[in-house]
C-alpha cells in the first residue's frame, strides 16, 4: 500500500510513485504501465484513484494510451531547443531542428505539407510588419524524430523577396532558408520569440500524436540589421517533448533584454 502523507490527495501521491518507477527504469520506455486492476491490487487502492493518478501521467507525457491496448510508458527524450546555439546549425548544412534531434542519436525526417503563395492572414501580416492579404511563401511542415511527430513548424516569408528563390521547393540547399536569404540581400540579424503554453487543436492534436499534454505556442521572428521581420514562423511543440534554453549576458543592450 502506498504510505499516506498528510495534505495531499492520494491519487497524486500514487502518479508520484509511478512517475519514480518511470524515471528509475521500473516501467522502461515502450513497456506497458501495470492495469489498473493490478496497480490496485498492488497498492490496496480504488481503480478510481489509479485512474485519476495515470491521468496525470498522461498529461504530463509520461505515458500515452492506446485504446483497447492500455497505457505505454513514452519513448521519446526530451529534446534541448537552445534559443542561442540552435542556429550555429547552419554550418553544418541542415536546420537547426534536425541538429537537435540528430544530437539524441534519433533520425530527423521533415515532412512538407504546403509550400504555396498564400495572401497573408492578419496574424502573419502583423508579424511581417505587412498588410492583410499581401502575398507570401509559406513552408507548413512537420518534424519527427525517427517516426515520432515533435513539431508543427509553419514559416512566412515576403514573396516579393522570395518569390524566385530556392525556398519554393523543399530542399532549399546548404544552411537553409537564412542561408537562402543571405544569398538574396537579407541576411538574418537577430530572432525574436512570443512562447505561450495552450492546449492543442483537435488538428493538432492528431498531427502530433498528443494524449491530453499542453503545447508550446511560439512565434518566432526573424529580422535583418535594417530591422525588417524577414520570416515568421509559428511553431507548435508538444511540453513533455522540449525543454526551451535562453540565455544572455549581463548588461547587454536594452533589445535584447525586452523579455527580463
Amino acid at each position: 500500500m502506498v504510505a499516506i502523507q498528510p495534505g495531499k490527495a492520494q491519487y497524486e501521491q500514487v502518479a508520484d510513485l509511478l512517475r519514480s518507477r518511470i524515471e528509475d527504469g521500473t516501467y522502461p520506455p515502450g513497456s506497458a504501465l501495470p492495469s489498473e486492476p493490478v496497480l490496485s491490487g498492488e497498492l490496496g487502492l480504488s481503480r478510481v484513484t489509479i485512474n485519476r493518478a495515470v491521468g496525470i501521467l498522461r498529461s504530463e507525457g509520461y505515458v500515452k494510451v492506446k485504446r483497447g491496448s492500455g497505457a505505454f510508458i513514452r519513448t521519446m527524450p526530451r529534446i534541448l531547443r537552445d534559443a542561442r546555439r540552435r542556429y550555429a546549425a547552419g554550418s553544418q548544412g541542415t536546420g537547426a531542428g534536425a541538429v537537435e534531434v540528430a544530437s539524441l542519436g534519433m533520425r530527423p525526417h521533415t515532412e512538407y505539407r504546403e509550400i504555396a503563395r498564400v495572401p497573408a492572414s492578419s496574424e502573419v501580416a502583423k508579424a511581417l510588419d505587412i498588410r492583410q492579404s499581401t502575398d507570401v511563401l509559406v513552408r507548413r511542415r512537420v518534424l519527427y524524430a525517427d517516426d515520432e511527430p515533435t513539431q508543427i513548424a509553419d514559416s512566412y516569408y515576403p514573396w516579393e523577396i522570395v518569390q524566385d528563390s530556392p525556398l519554393l521547393h523543399a530542399d532549399s540547399g546548404p544552411g537553409g532558408s537564412y542561408g537562402r536569404l543571405a544569398e538574396l540581400g537579407h541576411p538574418v540579424a537577430r530572432f525574436t520569440e512570443e512562447v505561450n503554453v495552450r492546449m492543442p487543436s483537435t488538428a493538432e492534436r492528431q498531427t502530433l500524436g498528443l494524449d491530453g499534454t499542453p503545447v508550446f505556442d511560439i512565434l518566432h521572428i526573424a529580422w535583418t540589421s535594417e530591422e525588417r521581420p524577414i520570416e515568421a514562423a509559428f511553431h507548435v511543440m508538444p511540453g513533455h517533448l522540449w525543454t526551451l534554453r535562453y540565455d544572455w549576458d549581463h548588461g547587454a543592450p536594452e533589445h535584447l533584454r525586452s523579455g527580463s
